[in-house]
């Protein structure tokens, strides 16, 4: 479970990092929402990994269920927050980039154990 979760992670900030350079390379007015939009999902997905990993040796399923459900509250909770702030600025964030970037980290959560068949 422990090589998942940092394959998982790793996975996304690899993608998010390539997306930043591409973001970087076609236009450096958008790098700033790229960098949120990625953030967004990264830092969620880090603080859910993160517990998960210090519960993963339990052996009782309802409890285990009950910590990943609490788990999954707090990172939807964190995620609104970044975007709260995020919107309660006045800085011109450019909404496909800040997207795009979410929604490429989210995705690529999705699709990790696919990726990440053989670890």
């Amino acid at each position: 479970m422990k090589n998942q979760i940092f394959g998982t992670l790793i996975l996304q900030y690899i993608l998010g990092g390539i997306y930043l350079l591409g973001a970087g390379l076609w236009d450096k007015s958008i790098v700033l929402s790229a960098l949120l939009g990625c953030a967004a999902a990264w830092l969620p997905s880090t603080y859910f990994g993160l517990r998960m990993l210090r519960n993963r040796d339990q052996d009782d399923a309802a409890r285990w269920l009950g910590y990943a459900l609490r788990s999954e509250i707090g990172k939807w909770v964190t995620m609104a927050a970044v975007f709260a702030l995020a919107f309660s600025t006045d800085y011109p964030w450019n909404p496909i980039a800040l997207f795009a970037g979410f929604a490429l980290v989210l995705v690529s959560g999705w699709f990790a154990p696919w990726v990440l068949r053989g670890n």
